[in-house]
């Protein structure tokens, strides 16, 4: 009885991971779709974004063309801008027209459709 018990809660807290894990790489999956997303920066810029499952994407609109590379993380996505760029991480927050990336508690670009 008690082996059954402890087997069960195990399963359940193993679902439950799993669950967490997938939805969050479905945020990142959404947004890595292979359409084009409006990226409002947090300096007031304006650029293209497409980002596809394989990790890759282009970048549009600034003073030159970028090929980011991407990565789903718990709560959201890390960017690569291109390759001596720093990468950065954002939480992911979905709103009514796209989704938000936030990095503590500062929003850093907005992705609108």
């Amino acid at each position: 009885w008690i082996l059954v018990t402890i087997a069960s809660a195990a399963m359940q807290l193993t679902a439950a991971s799993a669950r967490e894990a997938g939805s969050n790489l479905t945020l990142a999956a959404r947004v890595a779709d292979g359409r084009p997303w409006k990226m409002l920066m947090d300096d007031g810029r304006t650029t293209s974004l497409v980002l596809f499952s394989d990790g890759t994407g282009t970048m549009t609109g600034g003073p030159m063309q970028l090929s980011p590379k991407w990565r789903p993380t718990a709560d959201g996505m890390c960017l690569k801008p291109m390759p001596l760029m720093s990468e950065r991480c954002v939480v992911l927050i979905p709103n009514k027209n796209g989704f938000v990336g936030s990095r503590d508690g500062t929003i850093v670009f907005t992705l609108e459709r």
